[in-house]
């Protein structure tokens, strides 16, 4: 059975069920040929068939489709669904800091000639020669009226000679003593460092001034484990 046909018997049943005051507004026919078969259209039958019109109402168009959207309501098909807002993203999680540079370093060391104090990365001293009478060796012109000046470790023996000035003439072997500091002691010696060194850039001449603030940085890079 055609859609057609199929139209024109519910628009013939409606048309019988609601009685004359049904407003007709389209005409459809009943054909029936010699055989007996009938069939529904919406022209004229052929003069070989047995015809018989009727009033009808055009069926309502179906309804549009819906679909349903992500957040349950339902739209026509037809209709563009607005797409749902992206979902933020996690925000990101910061980098974590750098790891602190270790400690300084450091090491106080005091020459075995003159009781100069200066400061070592290494703690490695190299041995080095002075006459006798600098470090106030007995029977020598020095250490007859100096004070003995280097550690009792350092002052190598001596042997006799022929005499006291012989003595005095005479060089021994001697190597400055140093020993570690902790970091607190060892930043503190870098600021006290860094302090002079900023203020002897202030008086520097156009020429000690890039010795000196390389020197400075070289200081500050020490001191960031403090």
């Amino acid at each position: 059975m055609t859609t057609l046909l199929r139209l024109l018997l519910i628009a013939a049943a409606g048309a019988a069920s609601a009685g004359p005051a049904a407003a007709a507004t389209n005409t459809g026919y009943r054909c029936t040929d010699a055989n007996g078969t009938v069939s529904f259209q919406d022209k004229p039958c052929r003069s070989d068939q047995q015809s018989r019109s009727f009033e009808y109402d055009r069926a309502p168009p179906p309804p549009p489709e819906e679909i349903v959207a992500e957040d349950g309501t339902t739209v026509p098909a037809d209709e563009p669904v607005a797409a749902a807002p992206a979902r933020p993203e996690p925000p990101a999680m910061p980098a974590p800091p750098p790891p602190r540079p270790p400690p300084p370093v450091l090491f106080r060391c005091v020459r075995a000639d003159n009781d100069k104090v200066y400061f070592s990365e290494t703690g490695e001293t190299r041995p080095y020669r002075v006459p006798a009478g600098v470090v106030g060796l007995p029977g020598s012109p020095l250490g007859d009226n100096a004070t003995v000046s280097a550690p009792e470790l350092n002052r190598p023996p001596v042997a006799d000679g022929s005499g006291a000035n012989a003595i005095a003439a005479a060089y021994v072997e001697v190597r400055d003593r140093c020993e570690q500091l902790v970091p607190a002691e060892a930043c503190r010696a870098l600021r006290s460092q860094l302090d002079e060194n900023l203020s002897r850039q202030r008086g520097a001449s156009r020429d000690e001034r890039p010795g000196l603030a390389n020197e400075a940085r070289a200081l500050a890079d020490k001191l960031a484990g403090c």
